[in-house]
């Protein structure tokens, strides 16, 4: 826990703070001005919150400030907003940006704002024609409490992918409704229900929703004036945002995102581009100006690789099964390989920092809308235009767009994106060359465009933020290895232009990981063709493009790669063509008789780690809900549910659950930058198997129960060890944890049932689901006033033989989730202070122990003292010096880690609370903190000072010293 900190305090961190998270310098740039002026409006907002406690409090929109919603499962840290951004350029929060490996305090993102621009050609104003929405122009559609970031996992109660959860169907169609349900707290689909049927992936994932024609983005002050792209408010676009990541071997060192746009101006808009500003920065958060000294390494990975297609992949079918078609033997295996594309582009710091930067951060297109006849869209996915550039060049020098013109023109350009024909390897790629001087650099690419975007129609693009080891000298490199292996023609394109690449990439993957952290986002990307039942599928091999005509017209079409004569489409069906003239798009099955469903993002995963009482969302001391606080006197109590028991494997569909993992931090001092315990902090506290076996290991015989003897490790010796069906087991200890029989089920009494595939079988069962309580484990090796973090997470065996391995959840924790003991109220005795004196010294390192923890912007002294003994029911301490000048007032109700918290939660019964633990977090907690601040915001001098404490054991008064 932290000491509470009020409205002054967070607009002091907004000033102390600015420099250290932005680039210094320059007044002028308008990306650092709308940061700055955000953060005032927010700032705004929360000192009105104060006043306004009913209704949609001013900070819960948006979602970017305390710990937010950062992706943490895997190797790459990184917060995610809605508010046009990903990373954490914003000087009030103490949220990473985006690290590696793990919450290291090195940083390697800097932010990647959105952009979208388009032509209207309803537009009077011809300063309204060509506008681009971009960073904090995207917003979350309304101040309603229901407009925040979600969160989700693979496997999450409606939300398996694919799948008809809520069963509805199309009314006009008869076909089943599949994921129509995007997860944003609204009714999507009009049923009357909300987030019944979406689709949710990754073993972590965030969404949220926003547009660019709020009232908020329009008013908002701005060195240029804000036009939505429809021309009005209301009248603009609409951007579900999907962020995710894996916690799976070889899945962790990236994670993704997905930007699905709605055009919601009321008509069509023209030329619609989409842009990525990318500000990669490698360098530790604790270095001045870390960011400052990398060089860019654009051509870092990139390529065109032929990989062999996965035996379990439908789409691969052997010689002499597939149907007749031309261009291929039936003598010969269709689909024996396909060819993967990697675009990307990439930063690394110039000397790696004395060992502390290894990485080297990477942006990787993964996938977009295309038209594969070229007409309206492009034909392959690809970049359109890019731009490196260091800080402080201009525009017209090849810097930055500061303006919606220069934006527009910069995103359409087509600048260093290759058209040589002299390098057919390079065709489609970037190229443009490193700078010759190490500076702060940065990127604009885009994609598109895409002509006559109709009204309601729907534009997607996938992305991938990436981190593998590696140093400047590799990555500069890599595109003359890539040029010199690039020999091979892969196959002809639908332009008939040969593909160029290399056949077999191992030598370049072994030598570049960034390449293989590359080609493994675009391997799990592209996923695998199965037998999914799927409303739309094609009707014969290589077909992927399926085209109706509008109500009451019917279409001819040309001539596609393989049919000479026209082909008319009616209104009433869909047509398929042949478009892209690969046969390995739009499967199909010659055994079934039907295409085959592309099922993307297809991995086995670990299940997800279980609720616990540790999470901010339910260890608030206002919570009705909370039957099981963690700190107690001496103790940390951890509890959790059993969501990791009942979430099938996404690729199976198998139960494949095994066991729990308890996870412990000790000594956190908070380095510098930090914001929560990195990877090398954790320590496995213990193991349990979970006994989900017929209950063979125990019999009645005569009546009583017999246990077997078993081996345990810890004590050298065996003992009876008796389980019953759920029971949780520790091997090494002999330590049984029972579920608690009183705990009732989630919703009962109408419990909630999670459905799935007994392991290893196709028969289906049913498990039932009961909250956090479930399970309890109580460390007693802690001591009170310290913090403590803890993660449970959960582990499985996927696969069968000798392909059967275990897959492990990631233990991760913010500074929120902290545990510090308290010692237990008193109702008879004293008060007292701990440690008394208190010894302060000005170097973190020197401080005897981890009671003290390094300052930062929400803790400026990162100091405290704690009374002990104090009473249950409501108390004041008034702290005074000598003189009997008052220093300090605390109060029982006070929040003590308000700083690093949101500012509220809604409960299970839609009440609204405020999101922190207070002084007195329990009826039986007797301890208080003090964090050595004044009243005036002054951190206290050296001397001895006097306290009083009131309470309904009258007014006890006592006496500290404090050595600074």
């Amino acid at each position: 826990m932290r000491a509470a900190t009020c409205g002054l305090c967070i607009v002091v961190g907004f000033a102390s703070e600015a420099e250290a998270r932005l680039r210094p310098g320059n007044p002028e740039d308008p990306e650092y001005q709308a940061v700055l002026e955000y953060e005032r409006e927010v700032n705004a907002r929360v000192q009105a919150s104060h006043s306004a406690r009913r209704g949609a409090t001013p900070l819960a929109i948006p979602d970017i400030f305390g710990p937010g919603s950062v992706l943490n499962v895997g190797n790459v840290v990184m917060k995610v907003t809605n508010l046009g951004c990903l990373g954490n350029p914003f000087v009030s929060s103490s949220d990473p940006s985006g690290q590696w490996p793990g919450a290291s305090s090195v940083e390697y993102l800097g932010f990647i704002y959105m952009a979208m621009g388009a032509v209207n050609p309803l537009a009077t104003d011809p300063n309204a024609v060509r506008r681009v929405s971009f960073f904090t122009e995207w917003r979350p559609p309304t101040l309603a409490p229901e407009d925040h970031i979600y969160r989700g996992y693979d496997g999450i109660v409606n939300g398996s992918r694919f799948v008809n959860d809520d069963g509805d169907l199309d009314p006009a169609t008869g076909q089943a409704r599949i994921d129509e349900d995007f997860l944003d707290g609204r009714d999507n689909d009009g049923d009357g229900r909300i987030d019944e049927d979406y689709a949710a992936i990754g073993q972590q994932m965030y969404t949220c929703v926003m547009r660019d024609d709020t009232p908020e983005a329009v008013a908002a002050a701005a060195a240029e004036r804000h036009v939505p792209l429809g021309g009005e408010v209301g009248r603009g676009v609409e951007c579900r945002q999907t962020a995710w990541a894996y916690s799976i071997p070889g899945f962790t060192d990236f994670n993704v995102v997905n930007w699905h746009f709605f055009n919601r101006a009321g008509h069509e808009l023209d030329s619609v581009v989409i842009g990525f500003r990318v500000n990669m920065d490698a360098g530790p958060a604790d270095k001045s100006n870390f960011f400052s000294d990398d060089f860019d390494a654009n051509m870092y990975p990139f390529g065109h690789f032929a990989i062999e297609t996965k035996d379990t992949d439908k789409r691969q079918q052997r010689k002499g099964t597939h149907p007749p078609v031309s261009d291929v033997s039936p003598d010969s295996a269709l689909c024996p390989r396909m060819v993967i594309t990697v675009q990307g582009f990439s930063v690394a710091d110039d000397d790696g920092d004395e060992g502390r930067t290894t990485g080297v951060p990477s942006f990787m297109l993964i996938d977009h809308t295309i038209d594969p006849t070229g007409a309206s869209g492009p034909r392959r996915v690809g970049f359109r235009s890019f731009r490196s550039f260091p800080f402080g060049q201009s525009y017209v020098q090849g810097g930055t767009a500061t303006i919606d013109q220069q934006r527009f023109e910069l995103m359409t350009a087509q600048e260093h994106i290759s058209n040589s024909a002299d390098q057919p390897a390079m065709r489609g790629f970037i190229d443009q060359p490193s700078g010759d001087q190490k500076s702060d650099y940065s990127a604009w690419a885009s994609i598109g465009p895409w002509l006559h975007w109709p009204a309601d129609g729907e534009l997607d693009c996938t992305f991938a933020i990436g981190v593998r080891p590696g140093t400047l000298k590799l990555a500069q490199g890599y595109a003359a290895d890539y040029l010199a292996r690039a020999t091979t023609v892969l196959k002809t394109d639908a332009d008939g232009e040969e593909i160029v690449g290399v056949a077999s990439g191992g030598d370049l993957v072994a030598k570049y990981p960034s390449l293989d952290n590359a080609l493994a986002a675009q391997l799990a990307f592209e996923g695998s063709y199965d037998e999914t039942p799927w409303p739309l599928l094609t009707d014969f091999p290589g077909r992927e493009t399926a085209i109706k005509a509008p109500p009451g017209q019917t279409l001819q079409m040309p001539p596609d790669c393989r049919r000479t004569d026209p082909v008319f489409v009616n209104d009433r069906q869909y047509s398929w063509f042949d478009f892209d003239c690969d046969y390995c798009t739009g499967a199909y099955s010659s055994v079934l008789n039907r295409g085959l469903f592309h099922h993307v993002w297809l991995a086995e995963s670990p299940p997800p780690s279980p609720g616990t009482n540790l999470g901010v969302t339910y260890n608030y001391s206002d919570n009705p809900d909370r039957r099981f606080p963690p700190a107690g006197d001496g103790q940390v109590t951890i509890a959790w549910d059993n969501t990791s028991e009942n979430v099938p494997d996404p690729k199976t569909a198998w139960f494949d659950f095994r066991g729990y993992k308890i996870w412990k931090v000790s000594d956190w001092t908070r380095p510098v930058g930090s914001t929560g315990p990195a990877e090398d902090d954790w320590t496995l506290l213990a193991e349990y198997r979970w006994f989900n076996g017929a209950p063979d290991n125990k019999r009645l015989v005569n009546g009583q129960l017999i246990c077997p003897n078993v081996y345990i490790p810890q004590r050298g010796d065996s003992m009876r060890i008796c389980l019953t069906r759920g029971d949780l087991w520790n091997i090494q200890s002999g330590d049984v944890i029972h579920p608690d029989p009183s705990l009732p089920c989630v919703n009962f009494p109408n419990c909630q049932i999670d459905s799935g595939l007994t392991l290893g079988t196709t028969q289906r069962e049913g498990r039932t689901r009961y909250p956090v309580g479930r399970y309890r484990f109580v460390d007693h090796t802690v001591k009170n006033g310290f913090l403590y973090f803890y993660s449970v997470t959960a582990f499985d065996s996927t696969g069968l033989g000798q392909g059967k391995v275990e897959l492990n959840g990631r233990h991760a924790a913010v500074e929120a989730e902290a545990v510090s003991p308290q010692s237990a109220s008193s109702a008879h005795g004293h008060v007292w202070v701990v440690p008394n004196p208190y010894r302060g010294v000005a170097n973190i390192q020197q401080r005897p122990s981890a009671w003290d923890l390094t300052p930062n912007g929400t803790d400026p002294t990162g100091t405290h003292i704690d009374f002990y003994g104090l009473p249950d029911g409501a108390w004041t301490i008034k702290i005074f010096t000598l003189a009997g000048d008052l220093v300090q007032t605390l109060r029982s109700t006070d929040a003590v880690d308000a700083s690093t918290r949101t500012a509220t939660v809604i409960d299970s019964h839609g009440q609204r609370h405020d999101n922190v633990t207070r002084q007195q977090d329990t009826a039986g907690d007797g301890q208080a903190r003090w964090n050595l601040i004044s009243r005036n915001g002054q951190d206290v001098v050296s001397g001895i000072y006097l306290f009083s404490v009131d309470s309904h054991r009258g007014v006890e008064r006592g006496k500290f010293v404090l050595i600074r």
